[in-house]
């Protein structure tokens, strides 16, 4: 199956999300952040990913893990709040070296 092939029900489905209509408008943003993160981290167009089945399965496991995890920072095993990784990850993409 294709990425771009995808419904937001099957990706609810994939993530364990009730289907309140209201997550509708959270599941087009996660799925366009996924799509973009992709992209980004492959340097692969919208066509390109969509020929290589195994990224499907990365997109749905990165929609689960941006639902699961709507916060900023995370708690892990200690106290101290870290980070998101999948958050550190989009911005780091973006981020620019100025000397």
């Amino acid at each position: 199956m294709k990425i771009s092939d995808l419904t937001i029900e099957e990706v609810k489905l994939f993530c364990r999300a009730e289907g309140e209509a209201e997550e509708d408008i959270l599941f087009a943003a996660i799925m366009d952040a996924g799509k973009q993160f992709i992209q980004s981290q492959t340097g692969m167009s919208e066509e390109e990913i969509d020929t290589k089945a195994d990224l499907t399965l990365a997109f749905l496991m990165l929609a689960a893990d941006m639902y699961e995890n709507r916060t900023y920072t995370i708690l892990t095993s200690g106290k101290t709040p870290n980070i998101n990784p999948a958050a550190s990850a989009i911005i780091n993409q973006y981020c620019r070296i100025i000397l």
